[in-house]
């Protein structure tokens, strides 16, 4: 009996892009995203990561197609696109002191008209998703008084509750200590894990990081895709070496891989 592969929810197929049509960011860049999967756009700065995330979202317009569960990305409307695509940007400012748990409804936008007010039941979801984060205690603060960890997990319940299945975070752990780090990836990585979401692609400049957390890696640089697959396949010394310029031991541990610098005096 054949079995059918399941359709990818994300298809990239050869893109490119270049800013002011002269400095190439993105060039014949390829990939599929399979449900439950978490993926890390890996680089380092300038690799392009923040590029691609803004052609998934439409915000960019490159060369070549990408598509959603099926259907061409062009095709999809903005609501329709929110609707799909939950996003966590790396940073965020406001000049409104609001309140966390009015700041996390305001992901419900893309399901309500411009003079409709959140609903009972929508308060109560947005409490729930507070919690299963671990922050409901936060809703009555304002988020200028939280943490920088804090926000990320509160960016990441403003995600959730657009009821998007597709999550993309760009540089989720920017600016975060080693702990709030392992927190929130551990947090994305449960989010698939539990079905909450389909996947989760998240732009990431940290190797180490990358292997702890993902299923698949995209490792570009300078716009080019190196390589992709499962970090054991994309995360050789050679590869590395071409992506940071570091020469990288490779520790096998039970079926899971970790990096480590060999010698951080010549860096």
């Amino acid at each position: 009996m054949e079995i059918k592969k399941e359709n990818p929810i994300i298809k990239v197929k050869d893109l490119s892009y270049a800013y002011d049509g002269k400095i190439i960011a993105l060039k014949g860049i390829s990939f599929t995203i399979s449900k439950g999967e978490v993926v890390s756009i890996l680089g380092p700065n300038g690799a392009g990561k923040t590029t691609l995330l803004k052609c998934l979202l439409k915000i960019l317009k490159p060369r070549g197609a990408i598509y959603i569960n099926g259907k061409e990305l062009w095709r999809i409307t903005s609501k329709e696109l929110a609707k799909s695509i939950g996003y966590v940007p790396q940073r965020h400012h406001s000049i409104f002191a609001y309140k966390v748990i009015d700041f996390v409804l305001m992901g419900r936008a893309p399901h309500h008209n411009i003079f409709s007010l959140p609903s009972k039941d929508e308060y109560e979801k947005a409490f729930k998703i507070l919690e299963i984060l671990g922050i409901k205690d936060l809703a009555d603060r304002t988020i200028a008084e939280v943490s920088g960890g804090q926000l990320q997990l509160i960016l990441i319940a403003r995600a959730l509750i657009q009821e998007a299945k597709i999550l993309l975070l760009d540089e989720p752990t920017a600016h975060l200590d080693i702990a709030n780090e392992l927190k929130v990836l551990s947090i994305v990585r449960n989010l698939v894990k539990k079905k909450m979401v389909d996947t989760a692609i998240m732009a990431l400049h940290d190797p180490i990081m990358a292997t702890l957390f993902s299923d698949k890696i995209v490792l570009m640089d300078k716009g080019i895709m190196v390589a992709q697959g499962r970090p054991e396949q994309v995360l050789t010394p050679e590869n590395l070496y071409k992506v940071y310029g570091i020469e990288f031991d490779i520790i096998r541990r039970g079926n899971g891989i970790f990096v480590v610098p060999k010698d951080v005096s010549k860096v």
